[in-house]
């Protein structure tokens, strides 16, 4: 009960907190997974059978919930636009789906420890019937499948083993077989279900919904995706590793503004399977701008072999990085290639709305600010915009001091939005947070869908 206090206060703080309201409904979807764990504790204790030893009872609770965690994992990796506001776009819906993941996990493992060496609740291994047999192995092949997806997902691990993007995309499709042998394996040995009706009814829907959206995902959503055949109108390389593409649509195409992002396939002698890139800007003919960081082995590909005739692919939109859900006074942080969101916003929309727009423009040397010329044109354009470029090699990472020398105070209604490198907006971020900026004031872009 406690708990549900907790999340009852946090709420009522936020509908309270002077903001848009696409900020306030972006905390929707954490709160729901949150109350639905705190609400699964209580029925389980409140319903338990008779007879049920305590340690055994939060042992099971314990695999329920990670059973409860992987359903949700498959709901969130739908990639349904529908859910993007209550989580607040596609990249936080994939660190949701990543942080449930690893909780699975974590609760797998005490689950284990308890249901497996209980005195009075398991068979002796010579008298293991076959159905106990086959959930002990089913519950074994989804904890090792668990711990197999969320290693590969970690990029020190996958750089070690050399698992690309395309392979990692692959593996990550079983994740409805882990549920679907964690749902049998609950079925078959939890005594807990075995003595109520209504936990076992409880423990269908939760894991039905779980394998009905991964159906969904594979059978349905891959083929009714909102998807634009587009042909590749222009290539730039403005840099030794970056690629500027322009797409035209070869019919209605997609409804794109910028800050969005895009998944992007090219067919052609060289096919590349779909990768996300944001939109750096649109046209009123409906075209397109990508800009691509070459980083792994297909987009290296593509920036030696792309040119214009190619025929591509869009997926999406998706992404709520919108610059409208700030105040008057806003900071915008680029790093590197993270300027296509902002490259978006500058040159193929009015930008007026904010008394007062700073833009930071971070990158190594002055050579590699190759959209430095694109953000100069957008300030002679937009008389509340001030670029500046901040040359690390020289002049050193951006910090706080740098941002108050230009920007002058960082009052408490400050936006900030941050694209970039996951360390530097990490640091800012934390520092920022520090300095009074509210936690929703801080827009941030995790293009980090491993």
């Amino acid at each position: 009960m406690p708990f549900l206090v907790a999340i009852a206060i946090y709420v009522l703080r936020i509908m309270r907190r002077p903001m848009d309201i696409r900020l306030k409904l972006r905390h929707l979807g954490p709160v729901v997974v949150m109350t639905g764990a705190v609400a699964l504790v209580l029925t389980w204790d409140r319903l338990r059978p008779n007879g049920v030893a305590t340690s055994y009872l939060l042992g099971e609770l314990l695999g329920v919930l990670a059973v409860y965690l992987m359903t949700w994992t498959t709901v969130l990796a739908t990639r349904s636009t529908s859910l993007e506001r209550w989580f607040g776009g596609l990249d936080r819906m994939y660190f949701w789906h990543r942080l449930c993941g690893i909780w699975a996990l974590l609760l797998f493992i005490p689950h284990a420890l308890v249901t497996g060496h209980g005195s009075d609740q398991t068979v002796a291994a010579q008298n293991l019937t076959l159905s106990d047999q086959a959930g002990r192995g089913l519950g074994l092949f989804a904890a090792l499948g668990l711990i197999a997806l969320i290693l590969v997902s970690l990029a020190r691990v996958s750089s070690l083993l050399h698992v690309g993007y395309r392979l990692w995309l692959v593996t990550h499709r079983f994740i409805g077989l882990l549920l679907l042998a964690a749902l049998v394996h609950g079925w078959l040995l939890d005594q807990v279900l075995a003595g109520s009706v209504v936990l076992r009814v409880i423990y269908l829907i939760i894991s039905g919904v779980g394998v009905i959206a991964y159906g969904y995902d594979e059978l349905v959503l891959r083929r009714r995706a909102p998807v634009a055949d587009y042909v590749i109108k222009d290539v730039l390389r403005p840099g030794p590793q970056v690629t500027d593409i322009m797409l035209t649509p070869t019919g209605t195409g997609s409804p794109l503004r910028g800050g969005q992002f895009v998944y992007l396939s090219v067919g052609g002698e060289h096919r590349w399977r779909e990768h996300p890139f944001s939109v750096a800007g649109t046209s009123s003919d409906g075209s397109v701008r990508l800009t691509i960081r070459s980083r792994g082995r297909d987009t290296r590909r593509m920036h030696e072999n792309l040119h214009p005739g190619l025929p591509a692919v869009i997926n999406g939109p998706y992404g709520m990085f919108d610059h409208t859900l700030g105040g008057a006074h806003q900071i915008w942080i680029a790093g590197g290639i993270g300027v296509a969101p902002f490259l978006g916003w500058l040159t193929t929309e009015r930008v007026d709305e904010p008394d007062d727009i700073d833009l930071f423009y971070c990158v190594r040397t002055e050579a590699e600010a190759v959209f430095l010329p694109d953000l100069a044109a957008a300030a002679d354009r937009l008389p509340n915009l001030r670029v500046h470029p901040v040359f690390s090699r020289d002049q050193g990472r951006l910090d706080l001091d740098r941002i108050r020398a230009v920007a002058g105070p960082l009052a408490a209604d400050t936006h900030v939005f941050l694209c970039g490198p996951t360390t530097m907006v990490a640091e800012l971020s934390v520092d920022l947070r520090r300095q009074g900026i509210p936690r929703d004031y801080l827009h941030t872009e995790h293009f980090a869908f491993r």
